[in-house]
C-alpha cells in the first residue's frame, strides 16, 4: 500500500462519512467525501455558533443522503 490515501482510508471504519474542516479567521471551508473518497459536498461557513451548528447540521444531511453510519 503505497498509496497515501489508501492507507488513511484504511484506518475509518466502513460506513462513515469523512468531514474535513480548513480553519480560517472569518469563514471555514468543509468537505465531506464518503469510504470510496468521492466528494459529497463541500460549503462554507462564517466563524461563529450559529456558522458551527450549520455546518454539524450539512453534515448530517449529507451522512443520511450517503448512506453512511456516522461521521469522522
Amino acid at each position: 500500500m503505497k498509496n497515501s490515501a489508501a492507507r488513511k482510508l484504511k484506518q475509518v471504519p466502513a460506513g462513515y462519512l469523512i468531514v474535513g474542516v480548513d480553519s480560517h479567521n472569518k469563514k471555514h471551508a468543509a468537505v465531506a467525501i464518503n469510504e470510496d473518497l468521492v466528494v459529497q459536498t463541500k460549503s462554507k461557513f462564517v466563524n461563529c455558533r450559529n456558522g458551527f451548528d450549520e455546518a454539524l447540521e450539512k453534515a448530517r444531511v449529507e451522512m443520511v443522503k450517503a448512506g453512511c453510519r456516522a461521521t469522522v
